[in-house]
């Protein structure tokens, strides 16, 4: 389990990859905001989720691999038991954040690991993705600055 999702640049955050195919939506608001993912040859799923500015221009999403048994319970809960499963998956596992445009599609991504329990808090979770996004985004400039002195 614990696998990496591939994401590629400019592909659209609920459908982040050509090897992978939305098999559920959970959530929609003019696009998928959540849902499951299966890779296409590989019986591979992970689970996938607009945290922050789903009607903004820019906007955070997080992907985390999920058993097929996890993904089953996903299309069985409601509500309230829904939420704080999803919010139980993203916690001691790594997960692949990804920066999105509206139009550009994947902008960038980093990789995150929540070791806090989250009680359904998805401003701290997405204050962590965002600054996460940012440190390796800073790193990235400052990597591509010094080599233009070079």
């Amino acid at each position: 389990m614990n696998e990496r999702i591939a994401l590629q640049l400019g592909a659209r955050p609920w459908a982040p990859s050509r090897s992978v195919r939305v098999v559920q939506e959970l959530n929609y608001y003019d696009m998928p905001t959540e849902g499951v993912l299966k890779r296409r040859f590989l019986p591979s799923y992970y689970f996938f989720a607009c945290i922050d500015g789903v009607a903004t221009e820019y906007n955070l999403w997080v992907y985390v691999s999920i058993t097929r048994a996890e993904a089953r319970k996903l299309r069985r809960l409601a509500s309230t038991e829904l939420r704080s499963f999803e919010v139980g998956l993203l916690v001691d596992r790594p997960l692949v954040v990804a920066m999105a445009h509206e139009d550009g599609g994947i902008l960038h991504q980093a990789h995150v690991r929540v070791s806090e329990k989250l009680k359904v808090e998805e401003p701290k979770l997405a204050h962590q993705a965002w600054q996460s996004v940012k440190e390796e985004i800073s790193a990235e400039a400052g990597a591509i600055e010094r080599m233009a002195f070079c």
